[in-house]
């Protein structure tokens, strides 16, 4: 490893492209000098005063919760409330709802269309999830259940609103726990109008409004304002649907709290400093599963995804988040936006080193296990904060060791001074193992995951499932080089995804045309679409 000048390897960075679907994962909020002296103004004097007396309404909300469900049991509580419970709490709680949200600054809620009885869509889905402003869209549906993650009950206040809504709760320590919301949510919607709809929030993420991510039919679990499993099993029931729409009107938008982009606190307090905030919530008609739809939810999230696009006038997109990483499908692939690959990139860039030939100490096909201390040694490293910044981007065994062949071709890629072909060819070196019959070397599953983990930030788990893909293909349990460098190098598609992500001095960025975001075209494609 060299010191010096890093010539043209430094990494991608993420930014507008004009003819490319947008990347909705990233909000950036541009103020003029005019609206930054504003914001000092109205921050300094109004939105100290809407927080405080939201927080205040937050908590007067409490006893209505508490009075709604004190004294019953757990068995009732499995049983939707009727009487003056329902009546008095009910209304009191949807009443200071209000209250809050004006306060801080939602001087108008605009309806459009007609929300469907309990009894025409049991369900509700609502898109695009932008904010943890969103649950103001629960008063116009007059406050319909939600799922929560089972660990929100423990949070004040936000833990009385949960046994208040009867929410359904999925805890993150059992892995049974999935399994019964998605049965819990069946039993909802399937009781004939008895409940009352359950609310979904599909996408399961926060976005910046610019495109619909992917819809997941019954997995993860999103965080909302003490909400929490926002698309879990909005569409494994297989019944009629409502989509509902959310849009911000506002000239400047301060609400989006997106992956990358303005905080919590920064986005509550921009909002409260707004003179009027418009919220704009609509009800398209009720969408009917076909008896495909109803035994395939994957394709029934899909088809009501584009349908809700359509609606939006906005791109309906592969991207989700698998972990705490935001990834687009790219072909059979699932690539991270923004790679790991490149951040380890800045790290180094700014510590002032550049990437060099440190390959040599990687024995092909065979792992080498080095500590955080001889990471450093052979990186040249000082700095203890650098050090463990760069040491963390590599993935370590039990013992707290990392693979120093990763580290070999991660530099190797940051280095940009081989081609894709030579890179390749280094990866297959590093990574293949002997046959056990026969001669020559292949590559296997975790060393095939590994690479396009390292170079593109592919999930494990979706790389493997690509490589038995590609083994399949070629009635093989390994792939050959000739077969990886096909996949990498002369697939149409595939190849200018590692062009895209590996060559970054000849490549554009991001959310540029020749950009991943570009490369998936920002479409959904399904095998049937609704009315064909």
């Amino acid at each position: 490893m060299s010191q010096g000048s890093s010539g043209d390897w430094a990494p991608l960075e993420p930014t507008s492209g004009p003819s490319a679907p947008p990347n909705p994962f990233v909000h950036e909020l541009r103020l003029s000098r005019l609206q930054r002296v504003k914001f000092c103004l109205l921050g300094a004097l109004l939105a100290p005063i809407r927080v405080l007396l939201a927080f205040i309404v937050l908590f007067l909300l409490w006893p209505f919760a508490w009075l709604q469900v004190a004294g019953l049991t757990e068995e009732q509580l499995q049983e939707p409330l009727t009487g003056w419970r329902k009546t008095v709490c009910h209304n009191g709680v949807l009443g200071l709802s209000r209250v809050l949200f004006f306060l801080l600054g939602f001087l108008r809620i605009r309806v459009r269309g007609q929300r469907a009885s309990r009894l025409q869509a049991p369900v509700l889905v609502a898109a695009p999830h932008s904010t943890f402003f969103d649950p103001i869209v629960l008063l116009p549906c007059d406050l319909p259940k939600v799922v929560s993650r089972a660990e929100n009950l423990s949070v004040p206040v936000i833990g009385a609103l949960l046994r208040f809504n009867q929410a359904i709760l999925v805890s993150r320590h059992d892995p049974a726990s999935r399994r019964r919301v998605v049965e819990e949510v069946r039993r909802r919607a399937t009781s004939g109008g008895k409940w009352p709809q359950v609310l979904f929030f599909p996408e399961g993420t926060c976005s910046n409004k610019k495109a619909l991510l992917k819809f997941k039919p019954a997995t993860s679990t999103n965080l909302c304002l003490g909400g929490g499993g926002g698309n879990l099993g909005a569409f494994i029931a297989g019944v009629p649907v409502q989509p509902v729409l959310i849009r911000y009107p506002n000239s400047l938008d301060t609400t989006s709290w997106a992956w990358r982009g303005p905080g919590v606190l920064k986005v509550l307090w921009l909002t409260a400093s707004q003179p009027c905030s418009i919220v704009d919530v609509e009800f398209l008609p009720v969408y009917h599963p076909s008896p495909e739809e109803s035994r395939d939810p994957t394709l029934y999230a899909n088809n009501v995804q584009r349908v809700m696009a359509q609606a939006l006038g906005i791109p309906a997109t592969e991207c989700e988040f698998v972990g705490s990483l935001p990834v687009i499908v790219v072909g059979r692939l699932k690539v991270a936006l923004e790679p790991q690959l490149w951040e380890l990139g800045k790290v180094l860039r700014n510590a002032g080193l550049s990437p060099g030939y440190v390959d040599a100490g990687a024995e092909p096909g065979r792992s080498r296990m080095i500590s955080q201390e001889e990471f450093a040694r052979q990186l040249q490293l000082s700095d203890p904060q650098t050090i463990a910044g760069a040491f963390n981007y590599f993935r370590k065994d039990a013992s707290g060791l990392v693979d120093f062949r990763d580290v070999a071709l991660a530099l190797a890629a940051l280095d940009g001074s081989r081609d894709l072909e030579e890179l390749t060819l280094l990866a297959f070196e590093l990574f293949a193992e002997e046959q056990a019959e026969g001669p020559g070397c292949l590559l296997y599953r975790d060393g095939f995951s590994t690479i396009l983990h390292l170079l593109l930030g592919s999930p494990r788990s979706a790389a493997a499932t690509l490589h038995a893909e590609l083994c399949q293909a070629g009635s093989g349990q390994g792939l050959s080089l000739c077969q990886f460098q096909d996949f990498s190098l002369r697939d149409p598609l595939h190849g200018k995804l590692f062009s895209t992500y590996l060559r970054p001095s000849q490549t554009p960025n991001a959310s540029s045309p020749g950009s991943p975001t570009a490369l998936s075209n920002g479409t959904v494609h399904v095998s049937k679409q609704k009315g064909d």
